[in-house]
């Protein structure tokens, strides 16, 4: 009989030989003219028939494929990531995924800016924290028998509709007055209501400054951040249109939308008290009768929405709720300490992590390239489905999200998958690749300099994960 110990390492090894034969089943599904990439079965991860999809297929993968030797790595790495100019510093991890070794580190340990690619510690403590079927509660409840209450559970993508099948505006904000206007005229005709009623904005859920202290000005002027809410359209926009400007109160205008549509819901049907116009904010832990709600996207389409699309309020969000979810406050440092801390309890190393927020925004957080790749790799073989499905979330080159117009040649297109970051002179680029003998590697590559550019030196970045990808490197 086997030792104890001796099983368990069987079964751990079992585990990451499935998930690899899975995810590198994703990895051969074409990426087709439409840019969006078919996700394999969890039960029967097949490769396709490469005869009947032509030539958009990749080539075969083996699980068991070699890994590139460290030394041959590097030297096709080296050119790439240390040619750069005096002023422009460059760090770099990347990680076998089916051993965990670590092939390659130029400074890989060294903590430096993530910029976005903070977003994947963001993914992975929100869904291991909720699982990725939870969703978020937006209510409207009579708090007494003249005042409406939208009270805001967490959802900051709901739509001024009647709800939507993308993940954004998923759950309408019409859709709520249309049902508490139906609950409201029974309860007039039970008496249980005034003629007229006011409508009142709960957001109190989240705590603290509505900005976070260590983000530049500019970054609200430029429209990546608004002031957070625990109830938002849109992401804070100011309406579906994905570059629409974001506003200053985004819970104030998600209740001036709800008030508006309940005033036309009430207005619509004989009978049943009259809404008021204006909208003011409500003391804290509303208490009532609810009237109806509407549910958010689950959580995992969140994820997906964030990381392929970068949207910074998302993730801030979702740092603030992991950190109520684990009885904390609901304010941007405890989301970051929180985040911090899910992380470290799933074995990640966290030496040298310091997160000022949960998007990246903050030129204050540091983060070791190698500690990310480590993440990415973790989270690939988990033993948790709804992590490893974190690996088809990320955008995919040359056809989705933010590499939808990079590494779009043949060599890399559908083979990268990664989350990109942009700062003032901070670029990243952290995700999953497959070498040109089979086998999968996480990456994480920083590019600091000092010109003032937006995100600098993305040609560096792009090469280096296409030099990977292409890499026999025996």
């Amino acid at each position: 009989m086997k030792h104890a110990s001796q099983i368990q390492r069987l079964g751990i090894t079992s585990i990451v030989a499935g998930v690899l034969l899975g995810l590198l089943a994703f990895f051969l599904i074409p990426v087709m003219a439409s840019g969006a990439a078919s996700k394999p079965s969890a039960a029967q991860p097949v490769a396709p028939d490469l005869a009947a999809v032509g030539a958009m297929a990749l080539p075969p993968l083996d699980p068991a494929a070699p890994a590139p030797v460290a030394g041959a790595l590097a030297a096709t790495l080296d050119p790439i990531l240390s040619s750069s100019p005096a002023d422009v510093s460059v760090s770099a991890g990347v990680l076998d995924v089916a051993s965990g070794e670590e092939l390659y580190s130029l400074s890989g340990n060294q903590p430096g800016i993530p910029a976005s690619s903070l977003k994947v510690f963001t993914a992975i403590a929100a869904t291991h924290v909720f699982g990725e079927g939870h969703r978020f509660t937006t209510k409207a409840v009579l708090k007494d028998p003249d005042t409406v209450v939208l009270v805001g559970g967490g959802d900051v993508l709901l739509g001024s509709g009647t709800g939507s099948a993308s993940t954004s505006g998923r759950a309408g904000l019409e859709t709520l007055a249309k049902r508490a206007a139906t609950s409201l005229r029974q309860a007039h005709a039970a008496g249980e209501t005034g003629d007229a009623l006011s409508v009142e904005l709960d957001d109190s859920l989240f705590a603290g400054p509505a900005l976070n202290p260590d983000w530049d000005a500019s970054l609200v002027s430029t429209n990546n951040i608004a002031p957070l809410s625990p109830v938002a359209m849109y992401a804070a926009r100011a309406n579906a249109n994905p570059k629409a400007e974001r506003v200053g109160d985004p819970g104030m205008h998600a209740a001036r939308t709800f008030a508006k549509a309940l005033r036309a819901a009430m207005g619509a049907a004989d009978g049943g008290p009259q809404v008021a116009t204006e909208v003011t904010r409500a003391d804290p832990g509303v208490q009532g009768t609810e009237l109806a709600a509407v549910s958010s996207a689950t959580l995992g389409e969140q994820t997906r929405f964030m990381l392929e699309v970068s949207d910074n309020y998302v993730a801030e969000a979702l740092g603030r709720l992991v950190a109520l979810e684990l009885g904390q406050t609901g304010d941007y440092a405890h989301g970051a300490a929180a985040v911090t801390q899910v992380i470290a309890d799933l074995g990640i190393d966290t030496t040298g992590i310091e997160l000022r927020d949960t998007s990246g925004l903050a030129n204050t957080n540091r983060v070791a390239p190698l500690a990310l790749a480590r993440a990415l790799a973790y989270a690939a073989t988990s033993e948790h489905a709804s992590l490893r499905n974190l690996s088809y979330g990320l955008p995919v080159a040359g056809a989705t999200g933010t590499l939808s117009t990079r590494l779009g040649a043949a060599q890399t297109r559908g083979l990268v998958r990664a989350k990109t970051g942009s700062l003032m002179e901070v670029s990243s680029l952290s995700g999953l690749t497959v070498t040109r003998d089979g086998r999968l590697l996480a990456f994480s590559f920083f590019v600091n300099t000092s010109d003032r550019s937006i995100g600098p030196n993305r040609a560096t970045l792009d090469a280096a994960a296409a030099a990977l990808t292409g890499c026999g490197c025996r």
